[in-house]
């Protein structure tokens, strides 16, 4: 018998698409397992809970959205401990990207699926697991957080189009390091960036669709600045998962990305929205690895 511990966000999605957390125990416990059940109840409580499960659990299931899920990951990172994701929140990003689309696919692949190290990512230290979004995508979460949550994914596209319209960028120095050691700058005035180690982020845009979360690099989105109408043809694309190619898009692997700014930098870590200050900052592939369950079909 395996001993869970199921970390839930009461809160997460929007209430009539939240998943219960005592229907998915008592599923779990269906299963042949032990289960305990923690609802978060403050920022950072997920990550808490995560760390002291190291030794006592065989499993942490984060039920909730990319944020829970971030907030367990930071909190397992480097432990060996594995995490599995059952989604309940309303983009979902990391746990499609994992084959756990579903809450079904959540269940089935604590059942049958397999532990697999995924890396992990940091910008100045702070971990993320996903994705890393910087200018235009910061400031895109940073808006879509102060509107209703009964809104579901339509947060982003609105926060977005509203970016588009009022944003113009800013200058960032950029500074590219390959996994075999070279480098390389790139720099001018940039719209957008997304710093990817999964294909799917911003509730379901794939602005890095080759992007995997583990092998060891990151697949960095430069966006330079682009009209409103050209960004409101692009957005479409990115959110079917098509290739998006423009001249003023560039798409690099890398294993560190510095970049430098002499203004603020809105930021979103795995959509937690953020802003850090001028100056020079470093986001790098970490040596530590998180174990994931993955879905029989993923990675």
């Amino acid at each position: 018998m395996s001993r869970l511990l199921v970390i839930a966000n009461p809160y997460s999605g929007n209430a009539r698409k939240r998943t219960d957390p005592g229907t998915v125990a008592d599923h779990l416990r269906g299963m042949g397992h032990e289960v305990d059940v923690h609802l978060t109840t403050c920022p950072h409580d997920a990550t808490v809970q995560a760390e002291q499960a190291k030794g006592h659990c065989d499993l942490v299931v984060a039920l909730g959205g990319d944020g829970t899920v971030h907030e367990v990951a930071v909190g397992l990172a480097g432990t060996g401990c594995p995490m599995a994701v059952i989604p309940s929140g309303s983009g979902n990003d990391f746990a499609t990207g994992i084959g756990c689309a579903t809450v079904e696919d959540g269940l089935a692949t604590i059942a049958s699926g397999h532990d697999i190290p995924l890396d992990v990512c940091a910008l100045d230290g702070e971990k993320f697991v996903n994705s890393l979004g910087l200018l235009a995508s910061g400031r895109i979460s940073g808006g879509a957080s102060h509107l209703w949550r009964w809104l579901g994914g339509a947060r982003y596209t609105l926060a977005a189009v509203e970016t588009l319209v009022k944003y113009r960028g800013q200058e960032v120095l950029w500074e590219v390091g390959a996994k075999d050691g070279g480098k390389e700058e790139i720099s001018g005035r940039f719209f957008f960036a997304e710093i990817c180690n999964g294909p799917l982020t911003g509730g379901g845009f794939r602005f890095a669709p080759d992007a995997r979360f583990d092998d060891g690099l990151m697949d960095a989105c430069l966006i330079r600045p682009v009209g409103p109408v050209t960004g409101l043809k692009l957005l479409p694309a990115a959110s079917r998962g098509d290739r998006v190619d423009h001249e003023a898009i560039d798409v690099v692997r890398c294993r560190t990305l510095a970049f430098t700014s002499d203004q603020p930098v809105a930021v979103h870590l795995d959509g937690e929205p953020k802003v850090i200050p001028a100056g020079r900052h470093l986001i790098e592939v970490l040596k530590e690895k998180l174990i994931v369950r993955m879905g029989k079909d993923a990675g």
